[in-house]
């Protein structure tokens, strides 16, 4: 019996050291007290997630429930491979997200890294699952992933940049400076 549970058991927990390939879009999650900061270090992009309060989240007309809403989420693409970083600035915090199956330390002084991919476009709530302090129960997350459109529309709306784009619209500038020499 022991056997027979032993084998999935260990293919599971070695999947989950898989390494992320060099393709894999990082992001950047860093726990403070009390809220989380993500850093899209690819698009140059970082944003800071505070929790909403009761009045604000009711208001924001998205449906979420007060103590799980936040002003800025973590934007994602959705079938991508993301490679997930965290670390934190003051105390040790825990970046949890039950739904996605993922739960990874944020600890002062390292960086922490894991591969996730969200299947399903569609907004993962989670919480720092790690006893950080005083308003620990107010730091909470909000994951959203976007189809991969979306997802570089909402990089550009940020001011950051899309790796690659430079390259193509480069291309694109001097394929029409050849046609009007031409």
């Amino acid at each position: 019996i022991l056997v027979v549970i032993a084998v999935p058991s260990i293919t599971l927990l070695a999947r989950q050291y898989e390494e992320p390939p060099e393709d894999a879009i990082t992001v950047k999650a860093v726990g403070y007290q009390w809220y989380w900061g993500y850093e899209y270090p690819d698009h140059d992009v970082e944003v800071i997630s505070n929790m909403l309060s009761k009045e604000e989240a009711v208001a924001s007309g998205e449906g979420e429930q007060f103590q799980m809403a936040v002003d800025n989420r973590m934007v994602v693409p959705a079938g991508v491979p993301i490679r997930l970083q965290t670390t934190a600035a003051d105390v040790i915090h825990a970046f949890a997200v039950p739904s996605l199956w993922f739960k990874q330390d944020a600890v002062p002084g390292r960086l922490n890294e894991r591969m996730l991919v969200i299947d399903e476009p569609g907004v993962y709530y989670g919480q720092c699952s790690e006893l950080c302090g005083a308003l620990h129960g107010f730091m909470p997350i909000a994951v959203e992933a976007l189809p991969m459109e979306e997802f570089e529309a909402w990089v550009v709306e940020q001011g950051g940049t899309i790796p690659g784009a430079e390259v193509a619209a480069d291309t694109e500038t001097e394929a029409t400076d050849e046609e009007a020499a031409a």
